[in-house]
């Protein structure tokens, strides 16, 4: 009897261990995951993970500063679901108020594959390219191109970004080249439609870019439509 009362005993107390063991091994690994709290708030229930960051962050802060504090790497799902989102809702600025002429398209069109290739060239190189360095190249290009039609040589360079400056040493070459071409299938580009050129590239990354500091929408949809480099495709140009 005592015998029977004992292993009763040594029975319940290894079942109470065991309810505690599941327990404890539940409140660790569920609510510590559940009621994590964001590291970048510090007080909202940290739910999303974050690939950026390598840690989960709250829903709030993934909105807000995403692409601005965060730098979302393209395949982000959630990146990618509030461009969706973006797009459905439409243009929330001004459209940007340059057109141009059909006859400008074509003229120009081999010039402008070539130069989105550049782009992607770069970005291939460099994968923290962002679509305000492409903008800021361009410009630096523009300002350049400007000065010297005007009989004065001096460069602009584009200001506070490797990723700018090195676009801009990639293209830079291909300018003089293109004004020059030998072997090549498309027209020579003229000196008078450099500037308008370099304004078509730059009115394409406002019109496609999120306009947040670490953008890479415009990139991303370069890399989308960018022809596969050919003799002459002028059918298949990379319009804004």
């Amino acid at each position: 009897m005592l015998g029977s009362q004992a292993r009763f005993q040594s029975v319940r107390v290894r079942t109470r261990d065991m309810l505690q063991l599941c327990t404890t091994t539940y409140h660790a690994l569920y609510c510590a995951t559940v009621m994590a709290k964001c590291p970048l708030c510090t007080h909202r229930s940290a739910k999303r993970f974050c690939p950026a960051k390598a840690v989960r962050i709250c829903s709030i802060c993934c909105g807000t500063k995403r692409e601005i504090e965060i730098d979302c790497p393209s395949d982000c799902s959630y990146l990618q679901a509030g461009r969706r989102y973006e797009v459905r809702q439409g243009p929330t600025g001004k459209p940007p108020q340059r057109e141009f002429s059909q006859q400008f398209r074509h003229r120009c069109g081999g010039a402008i594959t070539v130069l989105a290739q550049s782009v992607l060239a770069e970005r291939g190189e460099n994968p923290s390219l962002l679509d305000s360095d492409v903008r800021a190249a361009f410009e630096a290009l523009q300002a350049t191109m400007k000065t010297l039609k005007a009989g004065i040589h001096y460069e602009t360079l584009p200001e506070g970004s490797a990723g700018a400056m090195g676009l801009y040493r990639r293209v830079q070459p291909l300018i003089d080249l293109m004004m020059k071409p030998q072997g090549v299938a498309y027209d020579a580009l003229r000196a008078g439609d450099v500037p308008e050129v370099f304004d078509f590239i730059i009115v394409s990354v406002d019109l496609h870019s999120g306009g947040r500091p670490k953008s890479r929408r415009y990139l991303d949809w370069l890399s989308s439509v960018a022809p596969v480099p050919v003799a002459d495709n002028r059918d298949s140009l990379i319009l804004p």
